[in-house]
């Protein structure tokens, strides 16, 4: 959600983060990241946050769920599919992005304290944390044998964890990042980041999660936002400054298939069948909150509303069959 060229600033509400006027006149969110521009603090975004309770309703094991991550809110809202609010994960220091894996635990990127933290299906309280120092973690995906990569704020880094470990192992870069925003892999293990290199968004792609062989893709975009697979074994890619997800095959071609979202889309989660997507929605004027559309058709499909401040990650739970 960070930027490199920013054409207009304000602030929001609290004072608490930026917003670029995109190409259709459209605001963005920005400035939570260390690459971005003049003046623009992810510390000054911290010193505005608040702190929230925990609770959950009992979840039944067949309810289809829904997680927003809120930066400055400091919780993780839950859903049910259907929009209606199941429960909050309070007490978190920032968190960024979010991965619900095939035991369906959630995964949060918890920036403000560096460290990545294990919730159990239905539980407040952590089972499991991963430490990032000085990292500021701001997304985070598990790919293969239970190997957790992580993207940070502070770092143009990935951080690797191998299966067990709660430190990073060994890291990934590409050479000329200035930032990373957002990670996911394939169920091969092949590794896709969003990345500003040389002051232009793209994709890399770190095959088998290894350094040897890392490829900038021929994707360009305005601004780098989240990145999925899908089940046809493509790639989807969100591109915050277009308000667009488009489908690029894992070669960087596209295929043909976007759809428009609205305001801000930051990061996004995607369906099971990978036919619905479900993006975590920064509005300057209106509600900011959660948004599930199909794909490739772009219709909305859901609406999911709290007291959100600023929505940073999204993920459904079940989420994609074999990560």
């Amino acid at each position: 959600m960070r930027r490199d060229k920013l054409s207009e600033l304000a602030l929001i509400t609290i004072a608490t983060a930026t917003l670029l006027t995109g190409p259709a006149g459209a605001s963005q969110v920005s400035g939570l990241g260390s690459h971005a521009a003049p003046g623009l603090s992810l510390g000054a975004a911290k010193g505005q946050s608040y702190r929230t309770a925990s609770w959950m309703k009992p979840l039944g094991a067949s309810t289809n769920l829904a997680y927003i991550s809120d930066f400055l809110a400091n919780d993780v809202t839950v859903f049910s599919v259907g929009g209606a609010v199941q429960g909050q994960i309070g007490g978190l220091s920032n968190p960024g992005g979010i991965f619900v894996d095939s035991k369906h635990n959630l995964w949060v990127a918890n920036n403000g304290a560096n460290n990545i933290l294990e919730f159990a299906r239905g539980a407040t309280s952590p089972s499991n944390t991963l430490s990032d120092p000085g990292a500021g973690p701001l997304d985070v995906t598990i790919c293969g044998r239970d190997t957790i990569y992580v993207a940070g704020s502070n770092s143009t880094s990935i951080e690797v964890y191998t299966k067990g470990s709660t430190s990073p192992t060994r890291s990934l870069t590409y050479a000329g990042s200035q930032q990373t925003d957002a990670l996911t892999c394939d169920a091969a293990g092949n590794v896709f980041a969003t990345v500003v290199v040389s002051f232009h968004g793209g994709v890399v792609e770190f095959p088998g999660g290894k350094q040897r062989g890392a490829t900038l893709l021929p994707i360009s975009l305005s601004g780098p936002g989240g990145i999925k697979p899908d089940d046809a074994g493509n790639l989807l890619v969100d591109d915050q400054s277009a308000q667009t997800i488009t489908e690029y095959t894992e070669a960087g071609a596209p295929t043909g298939s976007a759809i428009h979202t609205a305001s801000d889309c930051i990061n996004f989660g995607v369906m099971r069948n990978s036919k619905i997507v479900g993006c975590a929605v920064y509005a300057a004027s209106g509600t900011s909150g959660g948004q599930s559309y199909a794909f490739p058709v772009g219709t909305l499909r859901q609406t999911y509303t709290s007291s959100f401040t600023l929505p940073y990650g999204f993920a459904f739970d079940p989420g994609q069959a074999g990560l």
